[in-house]
């Protein structure tokens, strides 16, 4: 992804939010922050844009996935209770570069 530079230090949260169809990749279609650090029990939450057309979540292993949709103001979480890193992206735009990345620690 074209808007990654470094990973954003969230530890010493307890959620976290992660907006979806932020400009990025020649459009609106990136995650912000693209690449989060956090502790284990942190709640992630992707919170749509409105923008960059549908878009959904959903996580390279399997563990979670969100709607397709284009609402602005969606939001989808998931608790990361394990250490290790997890990958994931938007399904239309994966080919695009839309990805990201949650280290939890």
């Amino acid at each position: 992804t074209d808007n990654y530079d470094g990973i954003s230090d969230e530890t010493r949260a307890d959620e976290v939010t992660v907006m979806v169809g932020s400009q990025a990749n020649g459009g609106a279609f990136g995650f912000n922050p693209p690449a989060i650090r956090v502790d284990t029990g942190t709640t992630v939450v992707w919170e749509w844009t409105g923008e960059g057309s549908t878009h959904n979540v959903v996580a390279e292993n399997g563990a979670y996935e969100s709607d397709l949709t284009d609402e602005a103001g969606f939001t989808f979480e998931h608790q990361f209770d394990e250490a290790g890193t997890s990958r994931y992206y938007c399904q239309p735009h994966e080919t695009m570069g839309m990805k990201g990345a949650v280290v939890v620690e």
